[in-house]
């Protein structure tokens, strides 16, 4: 399995990002396209995390920017799936008790790159599954790690470096 993602100048493009002229609590809404190549022959389901391993240094924790589980299989991910995408979708660490964010549209969707202090490495992971998760929406990553027990068929991953 093969991810691919548009870059500009080696970033994800600014529109996906801290610059974003789209945001919601002065976040970034517009999740980046996802092509996928070479996709296991029984894939029935994809899932997704972004996660920010950069953000140790800072924060003390890795920052969840996106959850996302029991996709029908596609070959493309389109650009802001996560607004309009109807399955269930996981909280990011924007509901994290140490951040005064009080939207849950917000916490349970994308909420793209913000690095405040220099350029971050995010690590993009797609799970090719082989049975749903039955996660609900507003799922936790520890409940998504759980439930994709013994349901990966493959996975694949990818760093996305997002400017400051």
């Amino acid at each position: 399995m093969r991810i691919e993602v548009h870059l500009e100048q080696g970033y994800l493009p600014d529109r996906y990002t801290k610059y974003s002229q789209t945001k919601q609590s002065d976040q970034p809404v517009i999740s980046f396209p996802i092509i996928l190549n070479d996709l296991p022959e029984n894939t029935k389901y994809l899932a997704i995390s972004l996660i920010d391993y950069d953000a140790v240094p800072r924060t003390g924790f890795p920052f969840i920017h996106w959850l996302v589980a029991d996709i029908p299989v596609v070959n493309e991910i389109s650009e802001d799936f996560s607004r309009q995408f109807k399955g269930p979708q996981g909280r990011n660490t924007w509901n994290s008790r140490f951040y005064e964010v009080n939207d849950d549209d917000l916490t349970s969707h994308y909420a793209g790159p913000t690095p405040p202090d220099k350029p971050h490495d995010y690590t993009l992971t797609i799970y090719a599954l082989n049975k749903p998760t039955n996660l609900k929406n507003g799922f936790f990553y520890n409940e998504f790690r759980k439930k994709l027990q013994h349901k990966v068929i493959e996975r694949a991953e990818i760093e996305l470096t997002a400017r400051n």
